[in-house]
């Protein structure tokens, strides 16, 4: 089973699901300077694998307020540029880190396609796009 990360064109990103939790993770600890960006990593531990159970994981930031998208990008860059620093330092079992990363640097390249005007495909792990359901979730959206 597998959970996933559908990115602003539609195409996604899918991992394990300890691989997309630990992303997931490793993104809410880079927002905690503004309340903005706290309650965003607190909704965002809620959408682990842990918490909704095996394969239920998910993010769409397609249904993230726009200030939400930027900051989940950018907390995700943070999080890659310390996790290649730290290196396996600290896993339970260093063999699984290298796979980990390629996957967590996937996820970057997906969002450097989508800057440079690439159509889904070559970077992309869905066959299609994924369809956008319209809905408005995370913080944000109250007021």
């Amino acid at each position: 089973m597998s959970a996933f990360i559908a990115l602003d064109d539609g195409r996604s990103w899918w991992a394990a699901n300890w691989a997309y939790d630990s992303v997931i993770e490793k993104i809410a600890n880079q927002l905690h300077t503004t309340e903005a960006e706290r309650a965003l990593a607190s909704w965002l531990r809620e959408q682990t694998c842990i918490v909704n159970g095996p394969g239920l994981g998910s993010v769409d930031v397609r249904e993230l307020t726009a200030a939400n998208r930027q900051m989940f990008r950018l907390a995700a860059q943070r999080a890659f540029c310390l996790a290649v620093r730290a290196g396996s330092a600290g896993w339970h079992d260093p063999s699984y880190f290298p796979g980990w990363i390629a996957g967590f640097r996937r996820l970057l390249r997906m969002w450097k396609a989508i800057d440079r005007g690439e159509p889904p495909g070559k970077h992309d792990d869905s066959h299609a796009c994924m369809k956008l359901t319209g809905k408005q979730v995370g913080p944000g959206w109250e007021g």
